[in-house]
């Protein structure tokens, strides 16, 4: 029996000891596969700041090209532009000398694998009388904006087609789509005013499409106020007059998101083929201000253009929005 039982003891201790290295094993091997997970992780997730430091042979042309076409992909993605400050501290760290030979490389990447490319920024307009003065005190006037923002280079056709190219589908392509239109049309209205609007005179419009309080996204005002922030418009405040004025204009992005050629096509879209006039361009053009013999954006690829609408109907308008001479919104 007291043999019996040291055999029974023995045994148990070998199974107990089996039993701890089999669970050490196990241990170390979740671990690794922890260890593995989040290493894959940081490579296949979001943009972060720590990617576009210089370690890691972050130094070399190739990685920093791809470091920058990965800096202006996750700032389009958030609506914002792509600056030289970022560049320098995020791709080029202690290699500021290399900023034309990386740029014009992530250049090619961008436009042979995404179809864009970067565009240069306006710099904003000095509209009231307390910004034009500080600009003339200021020692250096500065002729660039140094960001930049992705526009596409597909041909319009492309461009134009929600099946080939729908809206973002973050937060949702519904959401994305009637932003879009929104700025659009708001856009569209600055322009045909002249390039300002007071925002008496915006309300007034938005109010006879319904939107003066609300919108399908957001209040007027907090969507009015994220259009400003994501450079599509400019809120203008001026008191130089003794009484506080309040004015919208087209801001850098939607110059170049929208422009000219945008206006053109949602004009054409809204008023249909059966019913455009005969001449419907040298309309617009006038409402714009363009000059009959200047090219349009469109022809020096600029902004995308809205596909005309096929289907009849004109727009309702009292007669008297329609100007004496032809030309639409003044």
């Amino acid at each position: 029996m007291a043999g019996a039982r040291k055999r029974r003891a023995s045994r148990q201790e070998e199974e107990d000891e089996v039993a701890a290295e089999l669970l050490t094993q196990a241990s170390t091997r979740r671990r690794q596969r922890r260890a593995s997970d989040s290493s894959a992780g940081e490579s296949a997730g979001e943009f972060e700041e720590v990617s576009m430091t210089q370690g890691d042979g972050g130094g070399s042309l190739e990685q920093m090209t791809k470091n920058l076409v990965r800096l202006a992909l996750a700032s389009e993605y958030s609506r914002q532009p792509i600056r030289r400050s970022d560049i320098s501290a995020k791709v080029l760290g202690s290699h500021g000398r290399q900023f034309r030979n990386v740029f014009t490389e992530a250049q090619g990447e961008l436009r042979d694998k995404f179809g864009m490319e970067m565009v240069e920024l306006p710099l904003k307009e000095k509209v009231t009388v307390a910004q034009r003065r500080a600009a003339q005190r200021s020692e250096k006037t500065a002729t660039t904006s140094n960001s930049w923002i992705l526009r596409s280079i597909l041909p319009p056709a492309y461009r134009s087609n929600t099946t080939i190219l729908p809206p973002p589908k973050v937060p949702t392509d519904y959401d994305e789509s009637t932003y879009i239109a929104l700025y659009t049309f708001i856009i569209s209205l600055i322009s045909l005013s002249g390039g300002a609007i007071a925002e008496a005179k915006l309300d007034r419009y938005l109010r006879r499409t319904n939107t003066d309080q609300y919108t399908p996204l957001d209040k007027t005002e907090k969507l009015l106020a994220q259009m400003c922030k994501d450079g599509y418009l400019v809120k203008v405040k001026d008191t130089s007059t003794g009484e506080e004025s309040i004015e919208y204009l087209v801001g850098p992005r939607g110059k170049l998101e929208v422009g000219e050629a945008g206006v053109t096509g949602l004009i054409k879209t809204v008023y249909g083929d059966s019913v455009e006039p005969d001449d419907m361009d040298k309309r617009i053009k006038r409402s714009l201000g363009i000059q009959e013999n200047a090219a349009t954006s469109a022809e020096n690829g600029g902004a995308t253009e809205i596909a005309p609408n096929r289907g009849p109907g004109r727009p309702r308008r009292a007669a008297d929005e329609e100007d004496d001479d032809g030309s639409y919104g003044r």
